[in-house]
């Protein structure tokens, strides 16, 4: 993920809105925040949705990123997914070829450096054929200004000729049709190319960690075997500048399968320097099944102490499988003043590692893979009970 580790590891309660994510501003713009929400409403524009039962959704129109992303460019030619024309012209590195297109969906065309010019961008990818999952039994595109959801721009921990792709990822809708946008389901059996970084992202939607109090979200996936996936992790950027220790960097990865094959939650306790209060990588699932839907939960207490428990369905029956004592008071996102967003990310690594995390979460190309994940009904709940989206 957004990492430099040679070990394992990546990354209010209403129940008014199912199938949202709820986000609580604090009260001060934290430094990085994304202001743009704040910004359109005193103008009376409408970039973020009006308030719903009280509550700020994290769905809400915005702009689409690129359909593609910007992988490492050398120091006299630009790599794959990059302008050529950005920052001064510098050619296409070999064997890519300079392509116009409109990527931004805006038409506006530009160039960018591809394999192929067959990547333009072209109509959205088509929901796959056959079931989905048990949590998203109608797969819908993800190219919708209402998901939470964009295709990321770059990956620190996958690198790939073909730059960051998307199209393996889709919304679930359930059996009505209601669509579910902060969802993202991914079906690695809908595209004939199975080889590549496939990087999802909350860009535009980001939230400050001081402010929550848990985070809970449903998860499931089957046939992940031998595969570096991660349904879902966060993550504050600058990532740990000072140490590059992803201990002290404040990531969370949720669900992630490093290292491969085990499923763990990865809080990089490697490299904490915590000793006993940080405990991560429990070995709780496998990548061939989770056995169902599961739900997991995120809370952060008024110490700010983290930890994330892994439960049934019903919530019945709970375990806590990371926790990081004193969480706040030691990651580079929440120290020395700062309190910087963080954002949800989502991927499959399955080309080639552009960091030690591709060795140290024994990451192998698939070229095979079946793997379906989804990850449903994302929420925040806040310590403040300020709504971060008005």
């Amino acid at each position: 993920m957004t990492r430099s580790e040679t070990m394992p590891g990546t990354l209010r309660s209403v129940s008014l809105v199912a199938a949202a994510v709820m986000f609580f501003l604090v009260r001060a713009l934290p430094e990085g925040s994304n202001q743009e929400c704040a910004a359109n409403d005193a103008a009376g524009g409408s970039a973020c949705p009006p308030e719903v039962d009280e509550v700020g959704l994290l769905q809400r129109a915005r702009e689409k990123g690129p359909p593609l992303g910007v992988t490492l460019s050398g120091g006299s030619c630009t790599g794959g997914n990059g302008d050529p024309y950005a920052g001064g012209y510098k050619p296409c590195c070999e064997g890519l070829q300079k392509c116009l297109g409109d990527w931004h969906d805006t038409s506006t065309w530009s160039y960018l450096c591809l394999s192929s010019c067959g990547h333009e961008p072209g109509p959205p990818p088509q929901p796959p054929v056959g079931e989905g999952l048990s949590t998203c039994p109608k797969p819908v595109s993800l190219k919708s200004r209402s998901s939470i959801w964009n295709v990321a721009v770059s990956s620190h921990s996958c690198q790939s000729s073909d730059g960051i792709r998307g199209d393996a990822g889709y919304a679930c809708a359930d059996s009505s049709g209601a669509v579910d946008w902060t969802s993202i389901y991914v079906d690695m059996e809908s595209v004939g190319n199975k080889v590549g970084c496939f990087v999802w992202e909350t860009d535009q939607c980001q939230y400050p960690m001081k402010s929550v109090k848990q985070i809970d979200f449903d998860v499931e996936w089957e046939g992940c075997d031998n595969l570096w996936m991660a349904p879902l992790w966060t993550f504050s950027s600058p990532w740990s500048p000072n140490t590059n220790r992803q201990g002290l960097s404040g990531e969370v990865d949720f669900v992630e399968e490093c290292a491969v094959p085990s499923v763990n939650t990865n809080l990089g306790c490697y490299d904490a320097g915590q000793g006993s209060g940080c405990v991560d990588s429990q070995h709780w699932g496998r990548g061939s099944s989770s056995n169902g839907p599961q739900h997991m939960t995120m809370a952060l207490d008024s110490e700010g102490n983290l930890e994330v428990q892994l439960c049934t369905m019903d919530k019945t029956s709970c375990r806590t499988v990371a926790s990081y004592s004193r969480y706040l008071d030691i990651v580079y996102p929440t120290t020395d003043g700062r309190n910087n967003v963080y954002k949800f990310m989502s991927d499959v690594f399955n080309d080639h590692g552009a960091d030690g995390g591709w060795k140290g979460c024994r990451a192998v190309r698939n070229d095979k893979t079946t793997c379906k994940y989804a990850v449903t009904n994302i929420k925040i709940e806040s310590n403040d009970h300020i709504p971060i989206f008005p």
